[in-house]
């Protein structure tokens, strides 16, 4: 067992104290923190937040010299060790730690150091609660193992990789929950807000029914979307079984609004495509992926396939559940088509060099990114919505991409087995009387424009 206690110690110097027990260390035993974060293709050093680390057993101070800028080694013990050190927390993000007055955030990518050897292991997260605030609720997807809902306590995980992909949600929380095909969520909003929960759960009702509808089953037992809300900010990062938004107060529909607006519907479209990683990341995902390699950058082609065929489905899932009418959908899909044909970038890059690249181009734009480099979601959302368009005029609309991406969960996501470059073509090519493969290989590994307007 790897047992973790995090408390936040000081809100308005945006401290985290996390003291890290393990029972038995191995000979030279190593310590190590993830530099990057699943969903975000970015090398991001979450150890440079560590602050003042040391280590005791057996009531004495135990020896540890850093090897790397993320790595330590303990001197050898016979006892149980105990890790201590504080983080810094002032990203006001989805992708590390946040803590101040009002509220705090943490992925345990950025709180927990990993034993090496030892990350297959149950952990357990002991959360106490801050003395400037004490009543402060709790909200994650982490299981509980004592304490009371949304309160302080202890939380369980399988694994080290389990336990990274549980981000906490900390303070005046706002809390309402409702069922989605027999599965509880729960919206989870902080930060000052105007919002109209109930009507903004029950759109999402919507979502998640149509999304688990087409699946025909979810891959966890409960979901939560844990909300910042802030005065100007916008971004998403998906989980197991919750998702970390940050979302502009504007987006949340209050009361007296009762149309579908734009920024609404900005709002929903994320949570639906969070949403939607579900399925199409969270469990279905390449083989380069399985498992993270946290330490340094994963390369693969297919983020045209997670990331834009989940940008495709997004709003098209937002209309076929009943949330927006045709027309705000068709303006969507030709706000897609102009972000990418607006710019140069498609004819300098492929998608699937995009993908490849996200870790230096694509996530790490300059002046020049509009020339030269092509987005794997809108591109990627482009070529979703070619494929979608000719299964459905070569199989006289019996086939449809939906179909197709759930067939794909249950053969290579349901089972853990992984994608590899070639798989989506190679299964689209099983179906009787289809023909995509020269659309597709040109699609990926071109550069040049989709021929929409035929297919339209």
């Amino acid at each position: 067992m790897i047992a973790y206690d995090i408390t936040p110690i000081d809100l308005h110097g945006h401290l985290f104290n996390v003291s890290l027990t393990i029972e038995q260390t191995n000979d030279e035993q190593e310590l190590w923190l993830p530099n990057w974060i699943p969903g975000s293709y970015l090398i991001r050093d979450f150890s440079k937040h560590i602050i003042g680390l040391h280590a005791e057993s057996n009531g004495l101070s135990l020896p540890v010299k850093q090897i790397s800028k993320n790595r330590w080694q303990l001197a050898r013990s016979k006892h149980p060790v105990t890790v201590h050190y504080q983080v810094y927390a002032w990203d006001l993000s989805v992708r590390s730690a946040y803590l101040d007055q009002f509220q705090g955030f943490f992925n345990n990518t950025s709180l927990c150091l990993a034993v090496e050897g030892q990350t297959d292991l149950p952990c357990e997260l002991h959360l106490h609660a801050p003395p400037e605030a004490p009543l402060w609720k709790v909200a994650t997807g982490m299981p509980r193992k004592s304490g009371q809902p949304h309160s302080w306590g202890c939380f369980r995980a399988d694994n080290y990789d389990a336990l990274i992909d549980y981000p906490f949600l900390i303070g005046d929380l706002t809390i309402d929950e409702f069922i989605a095909h027999g599965i509880k969520h729960s919206l989870v909003l902080s930060g000052r807000h105007y919002a109209d929960t109930s009507r903004i759960t029950a759109d999402l009702a919507k979502i998640c029914e149509t999304q688990i509808s087409l699946f025909e089953e979810a891959p966890f037992q409960s979901y939560t979307f844990l909300t910042m809300v802030v005065g100007n900010g916008f971004g998403g990062l998906e989980h197991r079984n919750s998702t970390a938004l940050l979302c502009s107060r504007k987006d949340l529909i209050s009361a007296h609004q009762y149309e579908m607006n734009d920024n609404y519907q900005t709002f929903l479209s994320l949570c639906c495509h969070e949403y939607f990683h579900s399925w199409n990341i969270k469990t279905l995902k390449p083989k380069a992926f399985l498992p993270y390699q946290l330490e340094k950058e994963s390369y693969t082609e297919q983020l045209w396939f997670y990331e834009g065929m989940t940008s495709y489905f997004d709003d098209y899932l937002l209309h076929t559940s009943g949330i927006i009418d045709e027309k705000r959908y068709l303006k969507l899909l030709g706000d897609t088509l102009s972000r990418v044909e607006r710019g140069a970038g498609q004819y300098q890059q492929s998608v699937t060099e995009s993908s490849f690249l996200a870790w230096t181009k694509f996530y790490q734009q300059n002046e020049n990114a509009p020339n030269s480099i092509v987005s794997y979601y809108a591109k990627g959302a482009l070529i979703a919505l070619s494929l979608d368009l000719m299964l459905r005029l070569q199989s006289d609309h019996k086939l449809t991409l939906a179909r197709v991406m759930k067939e794909l969960w249950h053969e290579f996501g349901k089972t853990s087995i992984g994608t590899a470059d070639d798989t989506v073509i190679n299964w689209l090519n099983q179906y009787p009387g289809i023909d995509i493969s020269d659309f597709l290989k040109d699609a990926l590994y071109n550069k040049e424009s989709l021929s929409l307007v035929e297919l339209l």
